[in-house]
Parts: structure tokens; C-alpha cells; sequence
């Protein structure tokens, strides 16, 4: 599913690489924790499976997709098979719970009675239901994460990218919001969640976890 090989990212502002010579290969189906303390890279690394950013070395494969060599129009077609959530949840303003589900769906040319179906079945899975016609950004921390989480299944991805997913969170809506991407990962999706959390490494059994550290990438389990 993920395969990166000696990647390094270089930008023109710091002296040191980003990430310094990164090798991972996650199969499909795996759980895996990227830890790593603030700066470390997390982000810059998931930005890279994306196709957010591209490698300044090596080769970033998702999905059979070699990203450097992925033509452009072809990208958000890869990114269709990608959920992604974010610790800032992205949400777009002024739309409704409802409508910030459905875009992924839209965006993908699925028919609209498919998107009215699919989105009530993922906010009653992430306990929205009663609140699909709410506007989005008037919802607490909390429900706003559980609203971006929503919009990331919603097109039963086959990989969810997860960039500290619970660091807005107080401690209950963090354990909510995990047991919600460990029951994805149990239908089949592959999951990689970047956190400097300790205290969520243990709610997955059987999780893999890799550690980054001033760019480095080393096992830890």
C-alpha cells in the first residue's frame, strides 16, 4: 500500500533535511503509529503520501502509484482512494455537517441518491445524525473532528491518513475519535496515524509503531 524508499525532502529555509533518507513499507491492512516529537517530520512525511509536496530524493509509492512520476491530472484520482484527516479539520465554513460529508463523495461523480445514503450512514457511525443540517463550524471541537472524520470514510477509502487526528481533543473525544478509525481499520483500511500522544499507542492491539526523530525514521515495534 505505502512504500517509501530513501526518501529525503529538502526545503530552501532550513539547513537541515526534513527527512533524512526515509525507507517504510507498509502493507495493506496494517495499523501504524507515527510518533515522532513537534518538527520531527510527521507532516511533511504524510504530505508526501498525499501528493501534497514531492520528495527532493527517492521514491514515494502509494498504491502502485510512483507519486514523483504520476501525471497531474491523475493525482486526485489517487486521492479518491485516500481519506484524510487533519488536526485543523478543514471544514469548509458556512456549509452545513451534511454538506462537508458529501464533497468527497460529489467530487468522485457519485450519484446523488448514493451520497444521501452514504453520508447519513457515516454520521450515525461517527454519532452525528441528528445534526446533518447544523452548520459545520458551529459545532464544538470535538464534533467538528468527528465531521472531518466523517468526510474522510465516507468513500470507503482504502488508506486514511491521520495528522495528530486528536490533538485539539479533549481526552474523551480523542479515546471517541480513535475507537472510530480503529473500527475503519478493522473493515480492511489501511491507517496511519501520526501523533506525539503516548497515551493513545495502546488502544490498538497488535499496531505497528515507527518513530521519527530530526527526520530519521527507526522501528520501534
Amino acid at each position: 500500500m505505502i512504500r517509501l524508499e530513501q526518501v529525503t525532502k529538502l526545503y530552501p529555509h532550513r539547513k537541515e533535511p526534513a527527512l533524512k533518507q526515509v525507507s517504510l513499507k507498509i502493507p495493506p491492512g496494517q495499523f501504524v503509529y507515527l510518533t515522532g516529537p513537534s518538527g520531527a517530520g510527521k507532516t511533511t512525511l504524510l504530505r508526501l503520501l498525499y501528493g501534497a509536496e514531492l520528495p527532493s530524493h527517492g521514491r514515494v509509492v502509494v498504491g502502485g502509484a510512483d507519486l514523483s512520476r504520476l501525471a497531474p491530472g491523475k493525482l486526485p484520482l489517487l486521492r479518491r482512494r485516500l481519506g484524510l484527516v487533519f488536526q485543523d479539520f478543514r471544514l469548509l465554513p458556512g456549509r452545513s455537517v451534511f454538506e462537508n460529508v458529501a464533497l468527497s463523495l460529489e467530487v468522485a461523480g457519485v450519484a446523488r441518491r448514493t451520497i444521501e445514503r452514504r453520508v447519513g450512514e457515516v454520521l450515525e457511525q461517527v454519532k452525528l445524525g441528528d445534526m446533518a443540517n447544523a452548520p459545520a463550524d458551529t459545532l464544538s471541537g470535538g464534533e467538528q473532528q468527528r465531521v472531518a472524520l466523517a468526510r474522510a470514510l465516507a468513500p470507503g477509502p482504502d488508506l486514511i491518513l491521520a495528522d495528530e487526528p486528536t490533538g485539539n481533543l479533549d481526552p474523551d473525544n480523542a479515546l471517541a475519535m480513535m475507537r472510530l478509525l480503529v473500527g475503519d481499520y478493522v473493515g480492511g483500511a489501511t491507517v496511519l496515524v501520526a501523533t506525539h500522544d503516548p497515551t493513545l499507542l495502546s488502544l490498538v492491539r497488535g499496531a505497528r509503531l515507527v518513530h521519527l526523530e530530526r527526520g530519521r525514521l527507526e522501528e520501534v515495534g
